[in-house]
């Protein structure tokens, strides 16, 4: 079955807040034609029934694991090795708890974050295509002079989360459990988690607890992995 383009946009809320929308475009979108629209409004409990309505991601990996299409049509680019091996790595070891499952392009990212491809060799940043899903995983193998940089706007990044979902506990608490870690020239935001709703009458710092241990254990992988790759 053939998707449509899928756009997220950012808009400013009654109350002054910036809200995460996101517009699924039918096949064959044409701008001049009058379409019907579904508006449709998740739930915010940090179930998995969402994520399991959505492929996975190895349905957008081709035999090679090398050109990865994003969630937009007729886009794609290609993961280095490295990439590969890592995000790997930390799917195998999370397993059925790893819920990223579409790609950023790097003109989507550096829209997100503010980080450009002139500051970076590579990159991954991969993020849970669901209504309100908040896990995302990035990866940025960062030029030597621009660590800091890069470091700095995913912090900023991260920051703006936190103000985007300060009024839905579940999103937030995940966001404030989100780690950013450099490892040598490789800087990685995990913001997992998966399924919460075990805990959705728990209090903040229950569901902080809960998603940073996932965290800690994406980036006690990702370690390991760069110093092997490195022969630290």
């Amino acid at each position: 079955m053939e998707m449509g383009k899928v756009e997220g946009r950012w808009m400013k809320t009654t109350d002054g807040k910036e809200m995460l929308s996101w517009i699924i475009y039918p096949p064959h979108f044409d701008p001049n034609k009058k379409y019907p629209t579904l508006l449709f409004c998740g739930c915010l409990c940090g179930c998995s029934f969402a994520h399991k309505i959505y492929p996975s991601t190895e349905s957008y990996e081709n035999e090679d694991f090398e050109t990865v299409n994003t969630s937009r049509v007729d886009s794609t680019y290609s993961l280095s090795p490295v990439m590969r091996e890592l995000r790997k790595s930390v799917m195998e070891m999370l397993g059925e708890n790893y819920w990223p499952n579409a790609l950023y392009t790097a003109e989507e990212f550096e829209k997100l974050t503010g980080i450009p491809e002139e500051m970076y060799h590579s990159f991954l940043a991969e993020y849970e295509h669901t209504e309100a899903g908040t896990d995302m995983m990035i990866l940025v193998e960062a030029k030597e002079e621009e660590v800091t940089n890069v470091e700095l706007l995913l912090d900023q990044y991260r920051e703006k989360l936190l103000k985007t979902y300060e009024k839905q506990p579940i999103n937030h608490a995940k966001v404030e459990a989100s780690r950013i870690e450099v490892i040598d020239n490789y800087i990685c935001f995990v913001q997992l988690g998966a399924d919460t709703s075990g805990l959705k009458n728990a209090d903040e710092d229950a569901l902080v607890s809960f998603c940073q241990n996932q965290n800690e254990q994406a980036l006690d992988i990702l370690e390991k992995k760069l110093y092997a790759m490195k022969g630290f």
